[in-house]
């Protein structure tokens, strides 16, 4: 079956993130990597990584048709606003197609003065003050251009006011009521206009413009809202594939617009988590495939946190699992991100070998029980006084509990990790 190639620029961001853990394992996409810089979270992939100059540098067009073509690409997928603008603004490279809005709808949701005025009287729009006598506090300042709350700020006293204005073009700001309330993202995906999906989330807690703690939005009355807005948004823009927005309640507990994102949000995950894939969708969509979306009538949350990648220079041709404490946890579970481990040497043609001084006698039934009789190349029984590393082979790594045993191991010249490290070994 042939596959096609996805860039995903730059791969550094956690849209990016998104973008890549909704088509891992997927068979019809592959997905290859570019940056502009040397050092991002995606070097942490162990995955060839592309450079590409910013999209503002006089190269980046001819530089990003020969990774096109050395790469095979077929798709593009922006992770940054100003590169989904840059994006859409290219002339059309034949055989490639960048998954997005049009150059047009760009033109208006890139800045939210335009995004305001165009749909003024369509949508419900917090007030913007054009002058400073009508301005009432506190207000809230924010780029014209911008994403991620980046250099917008609440003003609450005219002090507040001197000082950014002193700081800052205030030209380039949109000056609007402050909304106190709730907020909300409104997951999309549309077809040449037509509204097929629209799935509303909170936005809890925010880090960097990223919502890290969301719930899927259940209340009929708010949805029907959000599913009429949304309809509105696709319908006057003519939308086609994935896109977001986000509406915030003001005082009197009416919905305002805040902006409409016209790529991957970074929290898209949540409606994937109950079935829609916003990604593949698209690609497909752009292949010419019907789509269709169907998904589980769920309630669902999520929390997210800083997820750590490790890159090591541990190398090893064999794996040694001790089973008590390690593999078997509290004598009832078993250690799912250990059996990852497992597989991951196997997939790279390691031998893995379970290593154990199990006194309890319950080995067999343990391993028979949770169905991992036969992945293990061997299993060593030894006695209490024997010494693990006296029956592992050269150029091996141990997973043990032990202090001990990991330190005899460690001495040896090879490597030891106790459970709480696993993560630094998974790829």
């Amino acid at each position: 079956m042939k596959k096609h190639n996805v860039l995903v620029f730059p791969c550094g961001t956690e849209i990016a993130n998104e973008i890549i853990n909704s088509l891992e394992h997927n068979k019809h996409f592959k997905v290859k990597f570019a940056s502009s810089e040397k050092n991002t979270y995606c070097n942490y992939r162990n995955k060839q990584i592309d450079h590409l100059p910013y999209v503002t540098a006089d190269s980046f067009l001819s530089d990003l048709k020969k990774i096109i073509k050395q790469e095979k690409i077929r798709f593009i997928i922006p992770a940054h606003d100003d590169v989904a603008f840059a994006l859409s603004q290219l002339e059309y490279i034949p055989g490639v197609d960048i998954i997005g809005q049009s150059g047009g709808v760009n033109e208006i949701v890139r800045f939210k003065d335009k995004t305001y005025s165009y749909f003024k009287g369509l949508l419900p729009i917090a007030a913007v003050y054009e002058k400073e006598e009508e301005v009432v506090f506190p207000f809230f300042v924010k780029p014209k251009r911008g994403q991620g709350a980046f250099n917008s700020f609440l003003l609450k006293t005219q002090k507040d006011f001197e000082c950014f204005k002193k700081s800052f073009e205030s030209d380039d700001f949109v000056w609007m009521e402050y909304l106190p309330g709730d907020e909300f993202t409104i997951d999309c995906f549309s077809d040449e206009g037509e509204l097929l999906y629209a799935g509303a989330r909170t936005r809890e807690k925010i880090a960097r413009g990223i919502s890290v703690r969301s719930t899927l939005v259940v209340e009929e009355a708010l949805n029907s809202k959000f599913q009429k807005f949304a309809e509105i948004i696709s319908e006057e823009l003519e939308l086609n594939g994935l896109w977001f927005y986000q509406m915030k309640i003001d005082r009197n507990g009416e919905l305002k617009l805040l902006e409409i994102g016209p790529r991957v949000s970074g929290t898209m995950m949540l409606n994937r988590a109950r079935g829609v894939n916003f990604v593949e969708l698209a690609l497909f969509q752009s292949l010419g495939l019907p789509v269709e979306i169907v998904f589980n009538n769920i309630e669902v949350s999520v929390g997210r946190a800083l997820v750590a990648k490790y890159s090591t220079n541990i190398k090893y041709k064999n794996l040694y699992i001790d089973f008590d404490d390690t593999l078997l946890i509290d004598e009832q579970h078993i250690n799912t991100d250990l059996v990852k481990l497992v597989f991951q040497a196997k997939n790279e043609k390691k031998s893995v070998f379970l290593i154990t001084k199990n006194k309890k006698q319950n080995l067999a039934h343990v391993l028979h029980r949770f169905g991992i009789t036969n992945i293990f190349d061997g299993i060593v029984h030894l006695k209490t006084a024997d010494k693990k590393v006296d029956f592992m082979e050269d150029n091996s790594l141990l997973v043990d509990d032990s202090f001990k045993e990991r330190r005899e191991v460690i001495d040896c010249g090879m490597y030891a990790f106790g459970i709480d490290a696993v993560s630094a070994l998974l790829k």
